[in-house]
């Protein structure tokens, strides 16, 4: 493989691509996203990649497309490599394959006829129409046709051995709807393993990259900025957030069998939660930490932390809280599952553990309507996610609908509470109204909470 740093800037985060068959890294050179540093992956006549450059990263965001899918999966399930998120873009764990992937005839046919000619066929019909082609056209990639092809029967080598161990538990996938490269419907049964596969309906084999790379990582910044601009509306809008906070508090309490001396709330915000715990338990040490930190009413031992709570969780010491929780901010993360693994290494033994986050039933409304990226884990992957040395005590799920008059008053809820920070959404106000659906004359929004309980174990 060969590998190119389009952007470096010492950044501590890396967005990492796996390019297709027949690319270099010059169709990616125009790719920029504030705080990330970007390589890009490709030639996959042998699968040999120095991982060594990208250790130094905190974070590597992995977007793999087409053939790039499989070598990924193969070269995650070989080395050290361990990134944050995993993104599949038009591409198959079977890449040639009759029922997942591209059909075995098309693809030997392909190999076969290999041309300069067919080669600018195949460049176009990754294409959505003759203005994005001439984009590519303009940065086209500078390889030979016989090692071109060299690639493609390397590609049919390593498809063919079916033991090779690959990396499955991808975070999400993304289909595009007129791909004329691999067949929807087969793109459909291979990523039938997730539940956060997305389809973008127009969109072609070659995805807008900016687009995608932009609607898939999470801006914290933007999520921090709505919620400041909310801050003095939420709590009289955010009854449904008071009711997860106060069946989280119920569920936790419930569990907790002495009071921790020791808490850590992970996104406060206007400190629905911390209101509930410490009306009842008196710490000697509450730490509140928010992306966008507000002042509330707190007993002296309290003290708020302005950050990320991904990158804040890393730096604590072994056994230094009792208790940490978390109302409706798991979403927000990167990595949920790994967030919560750090969390119990920070607790002490016998600590407690108590989230709430969403499930994919979240505001399924909207999703219809804008086909922005599904991030939200069911129950029993959220259980999976249980650190090793902890015990899963509690686990529930609710459906919640709150009902409105209009879909232009569903926006306003939104906009007072804050709950609406996902950027790049190509679908505007006018159009969100207009193809919300409406049932019985009411426009409704469905809230998916679900409640984990977890208890570290005790030193024996």
């Amino acid at each position: 493989m060969k590998q190119e740093f389009t952007v470096k800037q010492g950044n501590t985060k890396l967005i990492l691509i796996f390019a297709g068959w027949g690319m270099d890294s010059n169709p990616f050179r125009e790719i920029r996203l504030d705080g990330y540093d970007i390589a890009v992956v490709w030639d996959y006549r042998d699968m040999q990649l120095d991982t060594s450059p990208f250790a130094v990263y905190s974070d590597i965001y992995l977007f793999a497309w087409s053939f790039g899918v499989y070598t990924a999966a193969r070269t995650l399930a070989a080395t050290e490599l361990s990134p944050t998120v995993k993104i599949a873009v038009n591409g198959s764990l079977n890449p040639i394959d009759d029922n997942e992937g591209i059909p075995t005839a098309i693809f030997q046919g392909t190999l076969d006829n290999l041309s300069e000619r067919n080669l600018d066929k195949f460049y176009r019909r990754m294409c959505k129409n003759s203005a994005d082609f001439a984009e590519f056209d303009s940065h086209r990639p500078r390889r030979d046709l016989t090692e071109l092809k060299d690639e493609l029967s390397a590609i049919a080598a390593m498809a063919a051995e079916k033991g090779s161990p690959i990396v499955t538990d991808w975070n999400r996938a993304v289909i595009s709807g007129n791909d004329l490269i691999f067949p929807v419907e087969n793109l459909r049964r291979s990523w039938n393993i997730i539940p956060r596969t997305r389809e973008i309906p127009a969109g072609s084999h070659l995805p807008d990259w900016q687009s995608v790379i932009e609607q898939e990582i999470i801006d914290k910044s933007l999520v921090a900025q709505r919620f400041s601009r909310s801050a003095t509306t939420y709590d009289a809008h955010a009854d449904v957030q008071r009711h997860i906070a106060e069946k989280l508090w119920s569920l936790w309490s419930n569990i907790t069998t002495r009071q921790p001396l020791s808490i850590l709330e992970a996104g406060y915000g206007t400190g629905m939660l911390t209101r509930l715990y410490t009306s009842q338990w008196h710490p000697y040490r509450i730490s509140l930490w928010d992306l966008a930190p507000i002042d509330i009413e707190l007993p002296e031992a309290g003290d708020i932390v302005a950050g990320d709570a991904e990158e804040l969780i890393r730096i604590m010491p072994e056994g230094y809280y009792e208790a940490i929780a978390s109302a409706s901010a798991l979403q927000w993360f990167d990595s949920p599952e790994r967030w919560l693994r750090n969390a119990a290494r920070t607790l002490t033994p016998g600590g407690i553990i108590a989230i709430s986050t969403f499930g994919p039933d979240n505001m399924r409304e909207i999703a219809e309507v804008t086909k922005l990226p599904l991030r939200y884990y069911t129950a029993s992957e959220l259980s999976a996610m249980t650190p090793d040395g902890c015990r899963l005590m509690a686990i529930e799920e609710e459906h919640i609908v709150k009902e409105f008059d209009s879909p232009r008053d569903v926006l306003t809820h939104m906009k007072l509470t804050g709950v609406n920070a996902m950027r790049h959404s190509m679908t505007s106000a006018k159009e969100l109204i207009a193809g919300y659906p409406i049932t019985d004359g009411k426009a409704r929004l469905t809230y998916h909470p679900i409640y984990l309980i977890i208890k570290k174990e005790e030193n024996e």
